[in-house]
């Protein structure tokens, strides 16, 4: 598989607003974008738990409060995705996995990940990418700049770092026009 690196034009990709017309590095296979990974990201400091404080509404959050994810190591260096939510006051979750994508599509950060019982990807890339990484935050996008996730490590964060990080989400790509801030409070776990 022969992968194109190219600065995308998001107004050409159809996902973006007008008002958000920017160039970002990503990649085309012949069939999707994908946002370029975050060349600093390290696996095992990213394991644990982590807050979706903001993005856009997936599936499988929609009606849910309170968020997160917690990702363990397999034994097969695959990452264990157990998903929680709270919907109509209970715990809601799903476990997945997290398999490295094709190094051709970054040497980390980039992942296949599927869940028992859901459709599978659209692309034949990775659909989680971690496009930006700090340690305490991250941005991840799918393929296509689709679906985004602003994930903290604390589940309460103040509104104005939120929001530049937000922000920074829409420089690297993302169509703000869908992105929530996701509701962190009075959670049962």
């Amino acid at each position: 598989m022969r992968l194109t690196t190219i600065a995308l034009s998001i107004g050409l990709a159809a996902t973006a607003s007008a008002a958000s017309l920017n160039a970002v590095p990503s990649s085309w296979d012949g069939h999707c974008y994908y946002p370029k990974a975050d060349i600093g990201f390290h696996l095992e400091s990213y394991l644990g738990k982590w807050y979706q404080v903001a993005g856009t509404v997936a599936p499988f959050t929609a009606g849910c409060k309170c968020i997160q994810a917690q990702y363990a190591l397999n034994n097969n260096g695959t990452v264990q995705v157990n998903n929680t939510c709270q919907a109509e006051g209970r715990a809601v979750n799903i476990l997945g996995t997290a398999a490295p994508a094709n190094p051709t599509y970054g040497a980390s950060g980039v992942f296949q990940v599927g869940f028992p019982g859901q459709p599978g990807p659209d692309c034949p890339g990775p659909n989680y990418i971690v496009q930006d990484y700090t340690g305490e935050f991250a941005i991840v996008q799918s393929n296509n700049f689709t679906t985004l996730f602003v994930l903290s490590r604390e589940r309460e964060v103040e509104d104005s770092v939120l929001n530049a990080w937000i922000e920074r989400a829409g420089l690297l790509g993302s169509n703000l026009d869908n992105v929530i801030k996701n509701d962190q409070t009075g959670c049962l776990y």
